[in-house]
């Protein structure tokens, strides 16, 4: 049986431990708001200013098991797969936009195991799941829509998924988005 806690509880640690600012993400996040997800992995999102991003990934490569050649995978994908001492499965997303930055910043506090991690807010966690474009992932977002309609910062929404959709030369992205507003 995986022990999904536990393996946040193990990275969230080494994390911390190193000074990496982090949030919890994908489908665990998912369901720490409220809407159960079934997942095998752990994905959280990591920030390291640019200057320490090399010295960064050898770090958390060192004291996980990982890919050979880390730096190397991750300046072509920005993750860092590795897995835990318990055989799970942690994808380590290096964030490199500033406003990545701020997501973390404003990541909630929940409680996961025995301790404490950031979790992606709900609306940050929307504009990611609609931002992916895989069909699991704008599922999550309009059942997030759907549960925190009434809630939700439609402002920072708005602007964030405007940002988006003008820089990833993506305009449906605001028209998924209304659609699954209006659905909720």
């Amino acid at each position: 049986m995986i022990d999904l806690p536990a393996a946040v509880g193990e990275i969230t640690s080494l994390l911390d431990e190193l000074g990496y600012a982090h949030m919890l993400i994908g489908g665990l996040a998912v369901s720490l708001w409220g809407e159960p997800r079934s997942t095998l992995d752990v994905d959280l999102s990591v920030w390291v200013e640019p200057g320490q991003f090399t010295e960064a990934v050898k770090r958390i490569a060192a004291r996980t098991r990982t890919v050979e050649d880390a730096v190397e995978f991750v300046r072509r994908t920005r993750v860092l797969p590795v897995t835990t001492s318990q055989g799970v499965r942690a994808d380590i997303v290096f964030a490199a936009l500033e406003v990545e930055r701020e997501m973390i910043a404003r990541a909630s506090w929940k409680q996961v195991g025995t301790g404490r991690i950031r979790v992606a807010s709900v609306e940050d966690l929307i504009v990611m799941k609609l931002i992916s474009e895989r069909a699991k992932d704008f599922e999550d977002a309009r059942r997030l829509l759907r549960r925190f309609r009434s809630g939700l910062d439609r402002t920072y929404l708005e602007t964030i998924l405007g940002n988006f959709a003008e820089a990833l030369d993506m305009p449906d992205i605001l028209e998924t988005y209304r659609t699954g507003i209006s659905e909720s």
